[in-house]
Parts: structure tokens; sequence; C-alpha cells
């Protein structure tokens, strides 16, 4: 793996996705809109747009190094440990996206995160779910399909805050650039997988490279570049630390939305506890001290009792080994439970919502 330098990262920065870019571009162009923007680009790639044509082309052309046993496995990873693995996700790397104040100020500038924050965090979790269901990322797969649609929901908002930005005469960083959607990235592979271990959740080193595949592909339909993608847990450790030197900062802004996803969370599926046990359980997964600190989680004393936590969540997950396909069934039965209860019916659309 080659080494990033900080000024690389930062000349990430200055670019987009330009393959969905050139997608939305020609929809806004042309007036063209959909509940389901992916199922819009293949009409019209059947139709003959070149510019849709190419994101289609790029997102069914399977590259040679996907393993399909290796993602199968890697999904399995997450879903019989699904209780502690959305611990992870959620409370670890979740709170990872607002350390980066440029990712913070645009999911601000949404206004979704303060006024309507549960169903904006259970609609990514939603995402999640479907790249964890059975061939989820195939060519017809439900991930598939949800990873594109927040891609191209991610271009849209990068088109907007763009032409917001320009209107205010602000010189700011792209938004929804490389190399943030690489830091992204991270939190959705390397902090889940930290986030688990740190919890007791045993890992071999075959699940350890499994789930960190598994998202290589789909952080890979997502619109990272394969340059900032990484082919090892270990080479992406790295990779995180090498991002988080250049890009991580948190701000007030970060800080507001950390408190936001506390209190939304709190009394909520799929913990159902008050707002200090998760900021227990957020100190304990967000991978480094001075993110905690710089992010304003609590330490509290109760993190001592993190040994006896490890000691049960390791007994349970070893006994899950030995049964992987059935806990996995259950795993995917109580994510679907989770997502139900936090999106209360209305299904996650995908869809950009702002303030204007």
């Amino acid at each position: 793996m080659s080494h990033l330098s900080t000024q690389t990262i930062l000349d990430y920065q200055k670019i987009g996705d330009p393959v969905a870019d050139a997608v939305v571009d020609y929809l806004y162009q042309h007036k063209l809109r959909a509940t389901n923007i992916w199922q819009l680009v293949q009409q019209q790639a059947q139709a003959g747009n070149a510019q849709c044509q190419a994101l289609c082309d790029e997102a069914f052309t399977v590259p040679q190094w996907v393993n399909w046993q290796q993602i199968e496995h890697g999904a399995h990873v997450f879903l019989r440990s699904a209780p502690v693995a959305l611990v992870s996700f959620a409370l670890g790397a979740l709170p990872l996206t607002y350390a980066v104040p440029n990712i913070a100020r645009v999911l601000a500038s949404t206004k979704r995160l303060e006024q309507d924050a549960v169903r904006r965090l259970y609609e990514t979790g939603s995402m999640v779910a479907d790249v964890l269901a059975k061939d989820g990322l195939r060519a017809d797969g439900i991930g598939l399909n949800s990873v594109l649609r927040v891609r191209l929901l991610h271009t849209f908002v990068r088109r907007h805050v763009v032409i917001d930005d320009a209107k205010k005469g602000l010189s700011l960083p792209l938004a929804i650039n490389q190399a943030e959607l690489a830091w992204v990235a991270c939190g959705f592979s390397h902090v889940v997988l930290s986030g688990m271990q740190k919890l007791g959740v045993y890992l071999s080193d075959d699940d350890r490279r499994a789930y960190q595949h598994l998202w290589r592909y789909a952080n890979y339909l997502m619109g990272v570049p394969e340059a900032l993608l990484s082919e090892s847990p270990q080479e992406e450790a790295q990779r995180y630390q090498q991002l988080k030197l250049a890009l991580s900062a948190p701000d007030d802004c970060g800080r507001l939305l950390t408190d936001t996803l506390a209190r939304s969370f709190a009394g909520q599926a799929p913990f159902y506890l008050p707002r200090r046990e998760l900021a227990v359980l957020s100190s304990l997964v967000i991978p480094d001290a001075d993110l905690i600190t710089g992010l304003g989680v609590n330490l509290y004393p109760e993190r001592h009792l993190l040994p006896v936590v490890k000691a049960l969540v390791y007994a349970a997950s070893r006994t899950t080994t030995l049964a992987t396909s059935q806990v996995a069934d259950w795993g995917r039965d109580y994510i679907r439970y989770v997502l139900n209860d936090g999106l209360k019916g209305r299904m996650a659309d995908f869809q950009m919502h702002t303030s204007h």
C-alpha cells in the first residue's frame, strides 16, 4: 500500500465523484427526477444516455478482486453479533463522521440531524442492512440498489452545497469529496471491527479479512476511488491513521451533531438505554482518545465495567461461530425489527432534504 501524504489527501478533497456528478448534471439539465433515482439512471442508460450508461457500467462491472464467498462471510461476521455490531456502528462509526469539520457542516446544513435525526440515522442503518442481505451486492441485489441510491444522494447534496456556497461567496472544501468518502468508508469497516473487538466479540483473522472485503466492495460501489481503498484490515488501519491526520479536527458543529446523536438514540431502538449509558458505550467504541474528547463525549466511571462486558460478549460470540448461518438469519431478523421500529413503517427513501 502506498503511503498517502497529507497533501495527497488534501488534493483528493478537491474531487467529487466525476461519474455520478455527470449523471446528476444530466438529470438536472433535463429536469428528470424519480422516487428511486437509481432506477431512473438505468432507464436513461437503456434509452442511450452516455453519462447514465457510464455509471451503470461501473456499477455492474465486478472488479477481479471481488470474492463473493468472502463477502457472504463478511456479512455473517456482523450479523452473528448484530447487537454489539450495531453499537460499534451507531455509537462508533457515526460519530467518527462528525470529526471532520467539512462533513459536519454539510450534514448540519440540511438540518436533518437536528430536526429529524432519528429517521436520518435509521435510513443509514437501512443501507447497511441491505448491504448485509444475502446476495445484496449482486447486480440485482437490494444492497447494490441502496448503495447506488445513496451515492446519487451524495451527488445531489454536493451539487446543492456547491451552488449554495457560491451564492454566499464561500470558499470551502468540496462537499462529500473523495478524501471524506474514504474517511467514512473507514468507519463502516475499520471502526466497526475495532469497536466489536473492544467490546469482546471474538473475531478470527479470516473474519476480519472477510468483513473488510465486504466493505471494500460496498465502498467501491459508493464511489470511493480504488486508490483510497485498502486490501486488508492492517492496511485499512494505516489508511485510517493517515486520513485522520489530514482530516480530523472536531469543532463545535461536530460536537453539536454528536450530542444530537446521543439525544436521539436515548431510550430508542436498538439500545433502549439512557443517554449516560450510551455515552459510556460510545466512549468505548470511538477508536481514539483524542476523538472522544474532541467530540465532547463524557468519560463516565462505568467504563471500568468493560472487562465484565467483554467476558460476557466473548463467551456469547464464541458460541455463535458454531452455527453461523442460523445465527446470521437471527441477526437479519433482529436488524429488520430495529429498523421497522425506528422508521415507523416509512421505509428509507434516500432522498435529499434541505432547509431551503
